[in-house]
């Protein structure tokens, strides 16, 4: 074996075309050729031409190459493919297009981020643990899942075996009703448990309606209860309910027009005045405005008052009269005979007044002369004349009058000096008969307790009978019934407290001298109740008060250092 070629010479080898053996034999023949002829001489000249030196090292490489058997050119094709391997330049394109995407990529992002250029986002790095934890969590949330759906599987199939054995609501520890609601409480939005609890709500409400039909009242309530315990704000629940309250509405309804029928028969018209047949007709309206059984029952009760009036006027009693005639007006106030009867009621007072002993100028109710002279109403010149009355009162009544009158004048004065048995001995007879001032102060009687047992509900129905005589006879502008009016207004008896209203109406009675006005509007003041409290305006009050002889108002001038 030769010597070993060297890096150089494999390389240049490589560089080399492989030739065919034809070329090779061409070249050893080439080569011989080459050797065989005489070569010219070289000069020997130091600095002169060297080529054949080199021609004879090129020829010895050669040699060499001869010498290298099959085996080393196979080992030393394998280095050079390793080596060809290692340093082969790698292709531009993936790269290229690495780098395009990723610069695509970079302007994506900076076009779509909010953040600023010069504060690039961080990138945080991906937890190598965070696929697992992702995958583990959804799978436990499967699982929850699966499990809530298999539990409200569960659920329908015990409500429906609920409904099947009638276990709506009871018992409390397993119903299909806190069955459904268990549904709702895993799931708010599952429409069967929903529906579920409509149809129990649904059967309760027909329980409850078919009850009413039956007037069976218990049986209704128990549904409505059942219903509050399905769903309180249903609209099952809110239906039953209303028709329940129109149920009862009903039933009070009848019932008062059944008191106001037996009232009727009784001839209990207007008294006593919680027991009534008006009482309870106008109980009637205040639960359905328009019912007309009540109307035409009130219709009634005046049409019987008028003609009531008209047979009183006819018998010369204008105090009957007057009484009956205020009613009518208050309780159906457009009459058509109101009017006529009014005018009728005028031309007797006159002829009364005009047949008085000694000119007095006493007016109807018994007033005692404490009201102003008050213009009576004058027929219109286009209205038609009423006909003339043809029985004038009779002595007899003119008498009974004068007797009343009297009654009334001992009965107030000794309820005035707090002689309250005498008083009530005197003025009940009157409001037996109907004079509403009499019956005015007797319910006051009950309500302070003075002559009679405290009994404020006896009192309430006594001057609410009265009250329409006697609102009617303070419009008029008589002082004693402005003094009642004020004294419900302070006390808020019957008509609402209203301290104001009170001093309105006390003030009105006192300017005409009725002393107990004065004396309660001095206690207004002396209270500072709807006025401005005023010592000096009080003593004045009670000093007016007090030379017209009232008890009261001299104690009082007593209580404040004040000789009366």
């Amino acid at each position: 074996m030769g010597a070993k070629p060297s890096r150089s010479e494999i390389e240049s080898a490589l560089a080399l075309k492989p030739r065919s053996s034809s070329a090779r034999k061409r070249s050893r023949q080439t080569e011989a050729e080459f050797y065989s002829k005489p070569q010219p001489r070289r000069r020997h000249v130091i600095g002169g031409d060297l080529s054949g030196v080199a021609n004879r090292s090129y020829r010895k490489k050669l040699m060499r190459l001869k010498d290298i058997d099959v085996i080393n050119w196979i080992a030393a094709l394998i280095v050079i493919l390793i080596l060809v391997a290692f340093f082969w330049p790698q292709s531009d394109s993936v790269s290229t297009r690495e780098v395009a995407s990723q610069a695509s990529k970079i302007e994506s992002e900076s076009f779509y981020s909010e953040s600023r250029v010069d504060e690039p986002p961080t990138e945080q790095p991906l937890s190598p643990t965070f696929s697992r934890q992702d995958d583990l969590s959804r799978a436990d949330d499967y699982r929850v899942q699966e499990a809530m759906e298999r539990r409200i599987r569960d659920l329908h199939s015990l409500a429906e075996q609920q409904i099947e054995s009638g276990e709506l609501t009871e018992p409390d520890a397993s119903n299909a009703t806190s069955t459904y609601r268990q549904i709702l409480l895993l799931n708010s939005k599952d429409v069967k448990a929903q529906q579920g609890l409509e149809y129990i709500g649904g059967r309760f409400l027909s329980i409850g309606l078919r009850a009413l039909e039956n007037n069976n009242l218990a049986s209704a309530s128990a549904a409505l209860q059942k219903l509050e315990v399905v769903d309180a704000d249903s609209e099952q629940r809110s239906e039953l309910a209303l028709a329940i309250e129109r149920w009862q509405r009903q039933r009070e309804i009848d019932d008062l027009l059944a008191k106001a029928e037996a009232a009727l028969s009784n001839d209990d018209l207007i008294l006593p005045a919680r027991k009534s047949a008006l009482y309870y007709f106008q109980q009637v309206l205040t639960k359905e405005q328009n019912n007309s059984v009540a109307i035409k029952g009130i219709q009634g009760i005046a049409d019987n008052l008028m003609d009531r009036a008209n047979l009183a006027l006819v018998a010369g009693e204008l105090q009957a009269a007057t009484g009956y005639l205020t009613t009518v007006s208050v309780i159906d106030p457009e009459h058509p005979s109101l009017s006529l009867m009014e005018q009728r009621m005028a031309r007797l007072q006159e002829l009364e007044n005009s047949t008085t002993t000694n000119g007095s100028n006493q007016v109807s109710d018994l007033d005692a002369g404490n009201a102003p002279q008050v213009q009576q109403p004058q027929p219109s010149a286009n209205s038609q004349s009423p006909a003339p009355t043809t029985a004038e009162p009779s002595r007899q009544s003119r008498e009974q009058a004068e007797v009343d009158r009297k009654f009334l004048e001992l009965g107030l004065d000794a309820y005035y000096k707090g002689d309250y048995s005498t008083a009530a001995s005197l003025l009940q007879p009157l409001a037996d008969r109907g004079i509403s001032r009499a019956q005015f102060r007797i319910g006051y009687m009950y309500f302070q307790g003075r002559g009679f047992k405290q009994d404020k509900n006896e009192a309430d129905r006594i001057i609410r009978a009265a009250l329409p005589a006697v609102q009617k006879f303070a419009d008029e502008g008589r002082s004693w019934a402005q003094s009642d009016i004020g004294s419900l207004y302070e006390d808020g008896l019957v008509l609402p407290r209203d301290y104001a209203e009170a001093v309105f109406w006390y003030r009105s009675a006192a300017e005409q001298g009725y002393p107990g006005a004065q004396t309660n509007l001095g206690i207004m003041y002396a209270r500072g109740r709807g006025v401005s409290s005023s010592r000096r305006t009080a003593i004045e009050w009670f000093q007016r008060a007090s030379k017209q002889g009232d008890i009261l108002a001299k104690r009082n001038l007593e209580a404040m250092g004040i000789k009366p």
